[in-house]
């Protein structure tokens, strides 16, 4: 038979672990109600600006409703969001300053492989084959084909011939410095989402233009791991899975000891703090 003390133990670890899954996980990621912009549906995990309930939902996951067109900030930029698929919890992010034209319209802002990391709540997996589209100005013209000339809506070069320049965009993930002619500077570069703007036969501005104006394709699988893992989280992307690897036992009786302070009152928590460790310990002797 268990002894009083073994009891005890077996109590608290189950009002613990029930506390976890009833109260803490519930209180973080109890979802906000569904909201409509344009023919964006939000749902959990997104929220919509202005129908955010008291607790519900994530902040990283905020949207905005503009004009009837869904916006999300992301790295200090604020972007249309053309689509979002809860199935394989995706959501597709496009340009504001992006238009299809004659022209090239510039971008209002540039992600490139650098801003994300692996704690931002969104993905870029590698696996989708993202490559990078750098801009440049040459003072002479360049006849190879790995370079797009484009013609961009913002062009302010003077009328005088010798002022002239000519811009290009070079697309691809082995983009070398030293490969750039002496004549060219290289101006901003972004993501293009796209292997196709890779291929010989595509390698046009309007080519360039539609892929960009499609958008750039973000995870938010990473969201799973808050909700279904503990401890260490791996990200399948392809396969859209979460896999929590093997089950932390310190890391769930961590949480759990964290949500009961956290429903006992902050006051009682103070008091307890101090002496939480050795009364634990003192429990399971």
């Amino acid at each position: 038979m268990l002894s009083e003390g073994k009891l005890v133990a077996v109590g608290l670890i189950t009002l613990l672990q029930a506390c976890i899954l009833s109260v803490c996980v519930a209180k973080k990621y109890q979802p906000c109600s569904t909201s409509f912009c344009g023919d964006v549906t939000i749902s959990d995990p997104f929220w919509l600006k202005g129908n955010n309930q008291s607790g519900c939902s994530d902040p990283n996951y905020k949207l905005a409703c503009e004009n009837n067109r869904t916006t999300l900030e992301l790295y200090k930029g604020r972007y249309f969001v053309a689509n979002i698929n809860y199935t394989n919890h995706t959501i597709r992010i496009v340009d504001p300053g992006l238009e299809k034209g004659s022209c090239f319209s510039s971008p209002h802002y540039y992600l490139t492989f650098q801003n994300f990391s692996p704690r931002d709540p969104y993905s870029l997996p590698s696996e989708w084959g993202s490559d990078s589209t750098v801009f440049l100005k040459c003072a002479v013209q360049v006849s190879d084909h790995n370079y797009i000339p484009i013609t961009p809506c913002d062009n302010s070069n003077g009328t005088s011939s010798s002022s002239q320049t000519y811009a290009y965009a070079l697309v691809g993930d082995d983009i070398r410095v030293s490969d750039i002619p002496y004549s060219c500077t290289i101006g901003r570069s972004l993501i293009t989402q796209s292997k196709e703007v890779s291929g010989h036969r595509n390698r046009s501005m309007s080519h360039l233009q539609e892929k960009l104006l499609m958008g750039l394709e973000l995870s938010f699988l990473k969201v799973l791991c808050s909700t279904l893992c503990t401890g260490n989280c791996t990200l399948d992307f392809n396969q859209n899975l979460v896999d929590c690897g093997e089950y932390d036992a310190a890391n769930v009786m961590q949480d759990a000891v964290n949500c009961f302070l956290l429903l006992i009152g902050k006051d009682f928590k103070a008091q307890l703090s101090v002496s939480r460790k050795n009364n634990l310990m003192e429990v399971f002797t």
